[in-house]
């Protein structure tokens, strides 16, 4: 099964395809994969972003074509919890920025990141379902195996920010 997903990661690299992802998928910046897998590790790429204070977005929750019956009449108050770790060694080190409670399914960043510096992101959604809290699984990219579990992730999406 492993050679299948590597196989799998390689066509969508090849292809200038997104990688699959767990949680809710980004759309800006949008999440590359790097690496082959066969001499080194498949990891989240560094995506360039446009500046120190991005405004990172991704798909709203929930997708309306996954609502079913009852479950778009129980669902209430969608809010999204935001966080962004400084990258050390291609994993994620300390959360240097974290907000909850976003009402909108993008946020600009409201301190400056460092310049020239890797950082990996996460993002999930919060919700009500039939008055409960819920939380959707922090966002990540699908990896080539049981890596992906690890919390903080390795695949969680990465990003860079320009020089000054």
């Amino acid at each position: 099964m492993r050679h299948r997903v590597v196989g799998l990661s390689m066509l969508l690299l090849l292809a200038g395809c997104a990688p699959p992802v767990y949680g809710l998928r980004p759309e800006y910046p949008r999440p590359e994969l790097e690496g082959h897998g066969f001499s080194g590790p498949l990891r989240a790429a560094f995506v360039e972003v446009d500046s120190v204070q991005p405004t990172l977005a991704w798909e709203s929750f929930p997708d309306e074509d996954e609502l079913i019956g009852e479950a778009e009449e129980l669902l209430g108050r969608v809010s999204y919890d935001l966080k962004i770790y400084r990258a050390e060694h291609d994993y994620p080190a300390e959360v240097i920025y974290a907000r909850s409670g976003l009402p909108w399914p993008s946020h600009r960043v409201e301190t400056p990141l460092e310049p020239s510096a890797e950082y990996f992101w996460t993002v999930r959604a919060r919700f009500e379902l039939g008055g409960v809290t819920r939380v959707t699984p922090w966002g990540r990219i699908r990896g080539p195996d049981s890596t992906d579990l690890v919390v903080p992730s390795p695949f969680y999406y990465g990003l860079k920010t320009p020089a000054e």
